[in-house]
């Protein structure tokens, strides 16, 4: 395993965990290469698409695909597609409001 594959699955991991502790039923897709890492479902049917990232520099195409699917559920209220980064010891989290603006 290197070491950008380990970083981003401990923040993969550390994502997971948070929304757990918040009662959400969370999925983890590990190396799917898709670009959703976590799948979370609260008990009202709210949905959390979520790309985790261990660094600022994400590949425009990925973006672009965040993008494209931050469009296809923009007027649907219970999905929220996310990009949570964590770079040096700082959390940022983009909605897909955020997603479409960027």
């Amino acid at each position: 395993m290197n070491k950008l594959y380990r970083k981003g699955y401990y923040y993969e991991r550390k994502v997971r965990q948070l929304l757990i502790n918040r009662n959400y039923l969370v999925w983890r897709s590990p190396g799917s290469k898709s670009p959703i890492d976590i799948i979370a479902i609260d008990d009202k049917g709210n949905v959390r698409l979520i790309q985790v990232k261990s660094h600022k520099n994400i590949k425009e195409e990925e973006l672009q695909t965040l993008k494209e699917l931050a469009k296809k559920y923009e007027k649907v209220p219970n999905v929220e597609v996310e990009l949570w980064i964590f770079d040096k010891g700082q959390k940022i989290i983009y909605d897909k409001k955020a997603l479409l603006n960027l």
